[in-house]
């Protein structure tokens, strides 16, 4: 951890796919420099909540983004026009 210089890096970047561990870094990462942005990944909403009430700054959820670009390649919205709309899904009639 030390080697990594954290006291003097501006961001963070995690991709440790365990959102306990990954938390152990959060929290190393802040004590040693509380400016420091940090960006971490999830997988799912509670490791979304518990990564960022330990200070994360950006959480990722993969699962989301792909969800997003299939909704995305299917009605060819951009991801921006997806947060404003509210789309609904029908099955297909028999």
């Amino acid at each position: 951890f030390a080697a990594t210089n954290p006291e003097g890096a501006k961001r963070l970047i995690l991709a440790i796919p365990n959102a306990f561990e990954a938390g152990q870094v959060v929290l190393r990462a802040r004590a040693a420099n509380p400016g420091i942005s940090v960006i971490a990944r999830a997988h799912s909403d509670a490791e979304v909540e518990h990564l960022k009430a330990l200070g994360a700054d950006t959480v990722i959820m993969g699962e989301r983004e792909i969800a997003r670009g299939i909704v995305e390649a299917v009605t060819g919205m951009s991801p921006a026009r997806l947060d404003d709309a509210a789309v609904e899904i029908r099955p297909r009639p028999a």
